[in-house]
């Protein structure tokens, strides 16, 4: 899609993050979906079970109900957030092992060889808070670039608030 065919949609990057960057295979206890209101900008999570919306969210099951008739019935006014998988967050920390997030080579390798293929065992076989937080700094920017193509492909141009 050509970039004066993308609409511009200011859109809250905090709540856009938190939808897209989730792990849906670890984080969605319940069945939800998030989606992006392309008209005001809003990011609305609904739950496949209006009970289960109060019981995680405190959201009101006929709210639940109301926002899952309203996306239904304007598909063309939302576009959903997909989320990322529990794989595409390995992949993530895999790129950030191959990547030149450091000079230091002690550092480099001791990364590199701590990770067995758990991120949480990771994070606690390599023991240092400044290459966590390094791969923290790299997987932000990494899924803000993958959020913005990923509203682009869908035509949308963010504006960031």
């Amino acid at each position: 899609m050509g970039h004066s065919q993308l609409r511009r949609v200011i859109i809250d990057q905090t709540m856009f993050s938190m939808a897209f960057e989730r792990d849906v295979d670890f984080q969605d206890v319940c069945p939800i979906s998030t989606y992006l209101d392309l008209e005001s900008g809003e990011v609305e999570w609904i739950y496949e079970n209006d009970e289960d919306a109060y019981m995680e969210a405190g959201i009101s099951p006929e709210e639940n109900s109301t926002l899952r008739e309203r996306t239904n019935a304007s598909p063309q006014q939302y576009l959903e957030i997909p989320g990322l998988d529990h794989g595409d967050h390995h992949e993530l920390l895999r790129e950030f092992l191959d990547s030149d997030w450091t000079e230091n080579m002690e550092d480099h390798t001791r990364a590199r060889i701590a990770y067995s293929g758990s991120i949480g065992g990771w994070k606690k076989s390599v023991n240092d808070d400044r290459i966590v937080h390094a791969f923290y700094d790299y997987r932000e920017r990494k899924t803000q670039q993958l959020a913005e193509e990923f509203l682009r492909e869908h035509g949308v141009e963010p504006e960031w608030k």
